[in-house]
């Protein structure tokens, strides 16, 4: 069998996997350790070794043509890992991490929240959704929760962004989400970029009727594409040059997809248009 690769394809889908897993083993090492954690450079040297572990796993999984590029990338993901725990612990607003990569709807997994639930959630009274959230956060004097989706490359988000002309869904429909399974208010959900290429920055987006109701039309607006029978390929300019799939996709998709009948995307453009 012959079997194609795109090196940049691979970085990038394995930079963020593996991110996401050593941040979910220390995460959960931390909560869940009998006994007292004895310093900071104790998580720093349990940080350091779950990435050699997941690193090892990944380098047997993708077989790097090229050990000097490979090493480089760990020694980034193991630095921007070490800054990301200087970024979390405390946090000054009274946010305590509660449940580290929560499931909803998804089959049995060992690298998932063990408290996850196998049912989906209905959102918007009809709308079932599965997926899995990177963090889920509590804040004890309220009770409240906090949904915060993971993002491993640039911050482009903007001040008043809520889901980005559909791009960005998770922080809004993840936080209803959450409270439908487990009937608890959900006060924000929040982009951190983790790591030195986001600055570690952050964008908190709060749960009120507005943000709630741009969640549930852009649900919508896909539903309705898949039903008519509408929902196609349909770059919009520039996105491509952001994209990891472009060297599956090639360089003139946009181009190729302007040719399509402009009433076939009404719906899409009108998505693009929300905040």
């Amino acid at each position: 069998m012959c079997r194609v690769t795109f090196p940049c394809l691979t970085r990038a889908m394995s930079r963020s996997s593996s991110t996401s897993r050593v941040m979910w083993a220390v995460s959960l090492w931390m909560t869940s350790a009998t006994k007292p954690i004895r310093s900071a450079a104790s998580v720093r040297e349990t940080l350091s070794a779950t990435v050699r572990d997941v690193a090892d796993a990944y380098r047997d999984e993708l077989a790097p043509a090229v050990a000097r590029v490979w090493d480089d990338e760990v020694r980034v993901l193991e630095r921007d890992l070490l800054r990301w725990l200087d970024h979390i612990s405390p946090d000054p607003n009274g946010w305590e991490p509660w449940r580290f990569e929560f499931a909803f709807g998804l089959p049995d997994d060992r690298e998932r929240d063990p408290r996850s639930v196998s049912q989906p959630a209905r959102v918007g009274g009809r709308f079932l959704l599965r997926g899995s959230v990177d963090l889920v956060e509590r804040h004890p004097p309220t009770g409240r929760l906090r949904v915060t989706d993971h993002k491993t490359g640039k911050d482009r988000s903007t001040r008043d962004q809520v889901i980005n002309g559909g791009t960005v869904l998770q922080p809004v429909l993840y936080a209803e989400a959450l409270e439908n399974v487990l009937d608890q208010p959900v006060q924000s959900g929040r982009l951190f970029f983790c790591t030195s290429a986001g600055g570690y920055s952050s964008h908190e987006i709060p749960i009120v009727d507005r943000t709630r109701a741009l969640g549930i039309e852009a649900l919508t607006i896909v539903d309705r594409a898949i039903e008519l029978g509408r929902l196609m390929a349909a770059p919009a300019r520039d996105v491509c040059t952001w994209c990891d799939f472009r060297p599956v996709c090639g360089p003139s998709e946009f181009k190729r997809t302007r040719r399509k009948h402009p009433a076939l995307l009404e719906d899409l453009q009108e998505l693009r248009s929300r905040p």
